[in-house]
């Protein structure tokens, strides 16, 4: 049984800090001599293109019309045809100024390619608003040598389109049948809503360019056009599968936000303290990680732009208040998450993989589960991107990083069933 109180937690904290600060060995999180080395090339060899990020991407449980996706994708080629070919000295003399804007189209050709990989339509369509948003900032760019283009013209473009954002949010009802179903289609609505209502301005370049200042308006102006047509189409597609009857289901998810919120705050008693050791090991990154997750993100639920964002964020808190537990359960029983080869580490990344992958195939609630394990297995990319830095020979102490990283993937992966379940019946019953 997990403890619900703190005190274990806490005492075991508090020996790993002063040990760790003494140089006790008994709670190393590496064994063997301080000298071993590991052979780099003896570490996963990840693949990056089929990683974990790709196998459990984001997703919406409505249809994303593939015209409308056809019709990003055309947004983007077109700005990027607007630029000459090649874009050279010529046209822009400054060399700075020009590499950003082929910076920019090199980046909106790579995320129409993502796009087209993605194994979600709406993975899909994140990576053409990103296309979009970078063509934009190199079209405009151009638009400013080759025709004069204002950023008058782009402020007001842009105040357009915040206030459309700001006057659909403000009218916003949430429909829905499935109480489940609504929060995940209404979180992800809610989100792009409040991005594009917030009307941020562009940061000015730090060299003061006039084109590159035309350039920031021109990207922020798409993104917050892009960002409201996504929120238009996925709140359209959703009505359009309610069944006639559907009324609203905001006091429900209010309700549920409530419950889950109170929920998390009554377990903020049960962590652990912070870890005050100045040389971390892998048990003090994986506890400071789950830790700063589960209390501080409750701020970001309190604060969320809508109760379905709230219940969607609350689950994924009181995950990592359940991941806490199984970590701190394992450490307890001895487990310092030790690395004393390559087959350790390939061992880590193995079982967090296996735990994606059971989660997403067990869970049952699995759009909830989801939203949580887009969140592992980022934690499993980042990981098997330093790995893949490595050159030569490493440490295993160089190595704590990832494999802290997989160990939280792992523990999170575990807790997203139960949160998932946890929320979804609260729905029910609320």
């Amino acid at each position: 049984m997990v403890p619900t109180d703190g005190t274990t937690r806490r005492r075991f904290l508090a020996v790993v800090g002063a040990s760790a600060l003494a140089g006790c060995g008994a709670i190393e999180d590496f064994g063997g001599d301080e000298r071993t080395t590991i052979r780099s090339h003896e570490l996963p060899d990840v693949d990056h293109e089929a990683g974990p990020r790709r196998r459990v991407a984001p997703a919406v449980p409505v249809a994303i019309d593939g015209a409308y996706l056809g019709a990003a994708r055309d947004r983007t080629t077109d700005l990027l045809a607007a630029l000459p070919t090649p874009l050279g000295p010529d046209e822009i003399p400054n060399g700075y100024v020009r590499e950003r804007l082929l910076d920019a189209s090199t980046n909106a050709s790579d995320a129409l390619d993502e796009a087209r990989r993605a194994e979600t339509a709406f993975a899909s369509m994140q990576e053409l608003r990103r296309a979009r948003e970078h063509a934009r900032y190199a079209a405009a760019g151009w638009r400013f040598v080759d025709a004069g283009q204002s950023v008058a013209s782009l402020r007001e473009e842009h105040e357009t389109a915040t206030a459309a954002a700001r006057s659909m949010r403000s009218a916003y009802d949430h429909l829905g049948a499935d109480p489940v179903r609504a929060a995940l289609v209404h979180a992800r609505v809610e989100r792009a809503l409040e991005r594009a209502a917030d009307g941020e301005q562009p940061r000015a370049p730090d060299d003061g360019s006039a084109l590159l200042t035309v350039a920031e308006w021109g990207e922020e102006t798409e993104s917050t056009r892009a960002l409201l047509e996504d929120a238009r189409h996925l709140d359209s597609q959703f009505r359009a599968s309610l069944p006639s009857d559907a009324g609203t289901v905001e006091p429900r998810l209010r309700r549920t936000a409530e419950t889950l919120l109170s929920t998390a705050e009554s377990r903020l008693s049960t962590l652990p303290p912070e870890p005050t050791a100045d040389d971390w090991g892998t048990v003090e990154r994986v506890v400071s990680d789950l830790r700063y997750e589960a209390e501080d993100g409750l701020a970001r639920v309190a604060e969320a732009p809508g109760p379905a964002t709230a219940v969607v964020d609350a689950t994924g808190r009181l995950a990592h208040f359940d991941a806490l537990d199984r970590v701190q359960d394992r450490v307890e029983s001895g487990d310092r998450f030790r690395v004393e080869s390559a087959a350790d580490v390939h061992q880590y990344r193995e079982t967090a993989l296996d735990a994606l992958a059971s989660a997403l195939a067990d869970s049952p609630a699995p759009g909830l589960a989801r939203t949580i394990l887009t969140d592992a297995a980022g934690r499993v990319w980042s990981a098997d991107w330093e790995l893949s830095r490595a050159r030569g020979e490493t440490t295993p102490e160089q190595l704590s990083d990832p494999v802290a990283s997989y160990v939280v993937a792992t523990a999170l992966a575990r807790a997203a069933p139960t949160a998932s379940r946890r929320t979804a019946d609260t729905l029910a019953s609320a």
